[in-house]
């Protein structure tokens, strides 16, 4: 899947440039920049965000905003970055969903493309990949032996998503070093459990349980 030029993005998501660069801004949208500062935006990007802002918000008077500062006070210091790859869009937003509601120590990034994971390898640095078979189940296998076998990325944790019968796909990724796998169709709980042991074992993290 190709990405998307800020007017491409200002347009999929019906509102205008300036818009489009004040949610940036905000912290609202994280492009991709390419060699040439160009901004660049994933659907699964897009889709994220306007699933966001979906959901109901309420005014903001002073008691809503002591509360939002009381709870910014409370967060970690060292949160577990978490990226969530998969080609399908509704996996990524339902993966995100259930992990947010389970644990208050996650930060969340997606992709949805070979070129996607590796940008944000780079500048999310996750601890932790939850792994979809993006385009091919050996696509996703070459992805974890590309993680795993490289110095600078052999720490990230990776929970790999197969389907079920792949038998044979779970034993190559934890041949290349994937620390745990979860079957389709997925089962929330059993993703939840797996991510909060694995961040339980990342330095700094300490004991994680559901909120």
């Amino acid at each position: 899947m190709s990405l998307l030029r800020a007017r491409e993005a200002a347009e999929y998501l019906n509102i205008s440039l300036a818009t489009l660069y004040r949610i940036e801004k905000d912290g609202g949208l994280m492009p991709f920049r390419t060699s040439g500062g160009h901004r660049r935006y994933s659907l699964a990007m897009l889709n994220e965000y306007l699933e966001r802002s979906r959901q109901p918000s309420l005014s903001s008077g002073p008691l809503i905003q002591q509360a939002e500062t009381a709870q910014e006070n409370k967060r970690p210091h060292n949160p577990l970055r978490i990226l969530v790859a998969d080609d399908e869009p509704d996996t990524v937003g339902l993966i995100i969903r259930a992990l947010r509601e389970d644990s208050d120590v996650y930060e969340f990034a997606s992709a949805s493309t070979h070129y996607e994971i590796g940008v944000q390898v780079m500048t999310f640095k996750p601890n932790l990949i939850v792994l979809g078979m993006t385009g091919a189940e050996t696509a996703g296998v070459e992805l974890c032996k590309e993680i795993k076998s490289d110095p600078e990325t052999g720490h990230i944790k990776v929970v790999g998503l197969v389907e079920s019968g792949e038998n044979g796909i779970v034993r190559e990724l934890l041949r290349w070093g994937a620390d745990d796998c979860v079957i389709k169709p997925l089962q929330i709980e059993e993703l939840q459990r797996s991510v909060r042991y694995l961040a339980s074992r990342k330095t700094g993290i300490g004991h994680v349980s559901r909120k």
